[in-house]
């Protein structure tokens, strides 16, 4: 964004209730301070809008920041997260073992599917790849851009803070009490009783 030479930072040290603000962290304050400053003096449609523009629409290798110390462990806890069978590895091919050069390929299943797959001139190093490639697959699986849906856009798109801001009127919910103290939008329209 090129606010590294505009940025007044002091390291403060750490303390008892509170860890120090890293130069790091506070570049990475500055996309949220600008998305809140247009939030607050436009709307939050804005705010969203520009977001999109400045941040989203970029494309950024995640793949090559991603590393796991141990690919292995981090999936089986991942699996379990899920509730899934646990992760086993099988050799899927395999060429010139006994020769100086060897190269195994091995897949990671859970059940009947395959998570991922890796290769390599040792059974652990493709071990390891093929628990890293199950990793990075599930978590850089890209959504397309119409089904992609953030966080803020269930809330009302009127100007203003989203606090102060009425959503659509609802009903209190099984016995049919509206809530009180409030007309319902059928009221208000004068279709109450149709």
């Amino acid at each position: 964004m090129g606010v590294t030479p505009v940025l007044r930072w002091h390291r403060l040290p750490n303390t008892p209730t509170r860890a120090a603000v890293l130069h790091t962290d506070a570049l990475s304050s500055v996309p949220r301070a600008l998305t809140a400053l247009v939030y607050q003096y436009r709307s939050l449609l804005s705010a969203r809008k520009f977001a999109q523009q400045f941040f989203f629409s970029r494309e950024v290798d995640m793949r090559s920041m991603i590393k796991f110390r141990d690919p292995k462990q981090a999936l089986s806890e991942t699996v379990a997260k899920f509730g899934r069978e646990r992760p086993v590895s099988r050799l899927l091919k395999e060429t010139g073992r006994y020769s100086n050069s060897p190269v195994f390929v091995v897949g990671i299943f859970s059940g009947a599917d395959q998570l991922g797959e890796g290769f390599g001139s040792s059974l652990k190093m493709a071990e390891f790849r093929a628990a890293e490639d199950s990793l990075l697959r599930l978590y850089l699986t890209r959504q397309p851009p119409h089904l992609m849906q953030l966080p803020t856009s269930t809330f009302p798109d009127a100007l203003g803070s989203v606090f102060d801001a009425k959503g659509p009127e609802r009903d209190s919910g099984r016995t049919g009490m509206r809530t009180p103290g409030r007309r319902s939008i059928l009221s208000e329209a004068g279709l109450d009783d149709v």
